[in-house]
């Protein structure tokens, strides 16, 4: 900690696929383990569609139709339905103890939107929380969401 603030690492992985980012999560996750080690990855993946914990599975012929159109898919323990990502989108995972900053999700979930909404403002980009969650925007043709990952 420094000056009674948690630090958190960053770290550019660059273009990785979805599976390195995943195996690398869990390297963080098993340092993290060992002594508070917060960090943030940050990466692009080439395009993969991840599909979340559902009580169903997506039917294996959507699956193999979006594998036919050159993208690989993967299944995530994480919520959500089905997620694209590809060249140019940041993601970006933590690995952090919300117990060294502050421990309501909710709290967390909020300080993500606002990181990202001031973000957005620096790029000249409008954006906006609503009763929903994640972080919406302004576009010609209307709002919409720009994440998804909340």
């Amino acid at each position: 900690m420094l000056g009674g603030r948690p630090v958190v690492e960053v770290v550019r992985l660059g273009l990785i696929p979805y599976q390195e980012a995943v195996r690398l999560q869990q390297v963080y996750v098993n340092r993290h383990r060992a002594g508070p080690a917060h960090a943030l990855l940050l990466c692009q993946h080439p395009a993969v569609y991840t599909t979340g914990i559902r009580h169903r599975p997506y039917p294996a012929p959507l699956l193999d139709r979006l594998r036919q159109l050159g993208t690989e898919v993967h299944h995530s323990n994480r919520g959500g339905l089905i997620t694209f990502h590809g060249p140019g989108q940041l993601v970006c995972y933590p690995v952090l103890n919300l117990g060294s900053f502050k421990k309501s999700v909710r709290w967390y979930v909020g300080e993500l939107e606002r990181t990202i909404i001031s973000v957005c403002s620096r790029l000249g980009v409008e954006a906006s929380t609503s009763p929903h969650t994640g972080v919406w925007g302004s576009t010609a043709g209307g709002t919409s969401r720009l994440t998804a990952w909340l």
